[in-house]
């Protein structure tokens, strides 16, 4: 297997997918404050003390929508030709499913760290501060987030299976 291509083309599509991901969750945030509201820590919910609005309930619809159709499919789709391009032989099942997984990996670290760590609990821009609950420590709570985003790690294994089966299926049948 031609490790440099996989890792390669994981991580170059999990790059683009967070700065999409990013950029989603920024504009669903200038449109909606609490569309992401059950992913704030429990303290915050609390004192923020309203289910999440109607408006925000559509916007994370928009913004799942635009992330996953609009820019996880057709990325992986991407990934997954050029890298079928780039292996002698063509795309089989483990380059496929280790490209996929280190594409959700990147996604998953980029989150972590740029979005919940630098600038949700470092940088705390009033855009993602909760109307009522400025000032509140929990905004920094780093652990909150790594366990959240454990919590959500099996999903790389599930992803990376999954469209492994799918792009050989498909190279298999073209």
């Amino acid at each position: 297997m031609q490790w440099s291509a996989v890792i390669g083309y994981g991580l170059a599509y999990g790059l683009a997918l967070s700065v999409a991901f990013t950029a989603a969750i920024l504009a669903g945030a200038a449109i909606s404050k609490d569309f992401l509201l059950d992913d704030y820590p429990p303290a915050i919910r609390e004192r923020y003390g309203r289910p999440r609005s109607a408006r925000g309930r559509r916007v994370a619809i928009a913004v799942g929508v635009f992330v996953w159709a609009g820019c996880g499919i057709p990325l992986m789709t991407a990934a997954m030709t050029g890298l079928d391009g780039a292996l002698d032989g063509g795309l089989s099942f483990v380059p496929a499913a280790l490209c996929a997984a280190l594409v959700f990996v990147t996604l998953a670290v980029w989150d972590l760290v740029v979005l919940d760590w630098i600038i949700f609990a470092g940088l705390r821009p009033r855009l993602l501060v909760l109307p009522g609950t400025e000032g509140m420590a929990e905004y920094r709570d780093l652990r909150f987030h790594a366990v959240a985003a454990l919590k959500g790690s099996p999903l790389i294994v599930v992803v990376g299976l999954a469209t492994g089966g799918v792009a050989t299926l498909l190279t298999a049948m073209s």
